[in-house]
């Protein structure tokens, strides 16, 4: 198994730049993920395109920076002949209503304001945005990358080959495995816990919160390996070339998980998975994993480095 690191400068135009598109506006994934697995889309149709401006969270400007494209908030869409549209939602349609062409997924009540519907996919998030940019005659290249820089090392202040957890997750206790603190205890390597803004991790090892998107990549590369469940850090860590472990409850790698990860998932249980905030069953049968076992496939992520 090969954990390829992400070079310092930025991937490769999924194509030679032929301007065909004109003026391109992309409304990106609400959800960091998300929008981590539309890098491939968004660049292809960076390379197509006149001018792109993405529509984005906050997040949005540190992710997307190696496109050459034009971050704006949420909520706004300026003239474009084109527009893709990668949240499903009926607002996001409502926004993009001026332009020429727009392009999504049909889902919730919006397919008259599109002028091209695509059929959702049955299979990973990743071939649905690669669907809606197929649309205009673009492939995708390659996994989600995401360049790092020498510059990111600046604010850097974590060991090197430490294990590095992400044991927190906004999805709720069906992806949230509870193993992390008996990990850490029987980890013989140093560990540090990242946690996103606002959030708060009481439990023992050294911890970095809310750490901008660049420093925390280059943080992450610093680890032997990245353990985390089921949430957007794990496919940034993979986009920069970190190996990276998932551990899955309610969620399934075939569905959602970071390319080139190390699943281990839980039981094969009737209900699973179900993408649901709430476990009806007391707790939460689909991620009965043992620290041993994931311990294991750290050391094995490491090692294949």
């Amino acid at each position: 198994m090969s954990w390829p690191r992400a070079s310092s400068a930025p991937p490769p135009p999924a194509e030679e730049p032929n301007l065909r598109l004109g003026r391109v506006f992309a409304r990106a994934p609400n959800h960091l993920g998300d929008g981590v697995m539309a890098l491939p889309a968004l660049r292809a149709l960076g390379a197509a395109s006149e001018s792109l401006v993405i529509a984005a969270p906050a997040w949005g400007a540190a992710l997307y920076r190696g496109l050459g494209a034009t971050v704006i908030p949420r909520g706004t869409a300026p003239e474009a002949d084109v527009a893709v549209l990668f949240p499903p939602s009926f607002r996001a349609a409502w926004e993009a209503r001026r332009a020429r062409r727009r392009i999504g997924v049909r889902a919730d009540w919006r397919a008259a304001l599109l002028t091209d519907v695509v059929e959702p996919v049955d299979g990973h998030r990743a071939e649905e945005y690669a669907a809606l940019v197929a649309r205009l005659g673009l492939n995708v290249v390659g996994p989600p990358s995401y360049p790092v820089y020498p510059e990111d090392e600046a604010e850097v202040d974590v060991p090197e080959g430490h294990l590095a957890l992400n044991p927190l997750s906004p999805s709720g206790p069906p992806v949230m495995w509870r193993g992390f603190e008996a990990l850490i205890e029987a980890s013989p390597w140093p560990v540090v816990v990242y946690v996103g803004p606002g959030e708060r991790w009481d439990g023992p090892g050294e911890r970095r919160v809310g750490l901008p998107l660049p420093t925390l990549a280059a943080s992450l590369r610093r680890a032997r390996a990245l353990v985390s469940n089921d949430s957007g850090v794990a496919h940034f860590a993979r986009a920069a070339g970190v190996p990276t472990v998932v551990i899955y409850g309610s969620t399934s790698p075939a569905r959602t998980g970071p390319a080139g990860s190390l699943a281990v998932e839980g039981p094969s249980l009737a209900c699973r998975p179900c993408y649901k905030k709430r476990c009806p069953f007391p707790g939460v049968p689909c991620l009965e994993i043992s620290p041993e076992r994931v311990l294991a496939a750290a050391a094995q992520a490491a090692e294949g480095r």
